[in-house]
């Protein structure tokens, strides 16, 4: 039997059986990604700091009829990582989609940025995408099975924008990650993607815009 253009175009993004682990799913453009691959049949682990806003995600994803579970994480803290890896294999399975979409900014004139700041964004922005990508991309290679990995980037990682020095650092580096795994997870068939949004209405830019 020959699939029809619409079963084939529907089978091409059904990811039912597949674990979502987004990192940052509490936040405004990782809840639209936990929704989003939540629709096409995945499992999602909602990963953030803040427990009130993962359990309001995770509710929301139950109502649209999905698998979901709400997991304290943070992304800075290589324990905190390994710990949230171990907690999402226990309640809904191995993962094998991550979505690095934590990100923080600040429209801190260049002159008036200090050290803790800057430690803060690069922490929050670069390093979390480094230590999720070693503890989940490593269990992904171990277990043979293949795997995608989503790198949340920004058009201010290229452009020189007004005010936002340190996020477009942090930004520029998750493009160099990007890279640098595409090739180095390609023979173990672990895809390795940034993508890279202009502005829109967020918590960390409401001010900006």
């Amino acid at each position: 039997m020959t699939a029809t253009s619409e079963t084939a175009g529907a089978s091409l993004f059904d990811l039912t059986g597949h674990i979502a682990a987004v990192i940052g799913g509490t936040g405004v453009l990782g809840g639209a990604l936990c929704h989003g691959l939540a629709g096409a049949g995945a499992s999602i682990a909602v990963m953030g700091r803040s427990s009130e806003r993962a359990d309001a995600r995770v509710a929301a994803l139950r109502a649209q009829g999905a698998t979901a579970d709400a997991i304290l994480l943070d992304a800075s803290d290589r324990l905190s990582a390994e710990a949230a890896r171990r907690t999402v294999e226990e309640r809904l399975g191995p993962v094998d989609i991550l979505v690095n979409a934590a990100g923080v900014n600040s429209a801190t004139p260049f002159f008036e940025i200090d050290l803790e700041e800057w430690h803060r964004i690069l922490d929050t922005n670069l390093t979390s995408v480094l230590i999720a990508c070693q503890v989940f991309g490593r269990a992904m290679v171990e277990r043979a099975q293949g795997g995608t990995i989503i790198n949340i980037s920004s058009t201010s990682s290229e452009i020189p924008l007004s005010r936002v020095l340190t996020y477009s650092v942090s930004k520029a580096g998750v493009n160099i990650i990007t890279r640098y795994l595409a090739r180095e997870l390609a023979p173990h068939r672990i895809r390795v993607n940034a993508i890279v949004p202009g502005f829109f209405p967020a918590e960390q830019n409401r001010r900006l815009l």
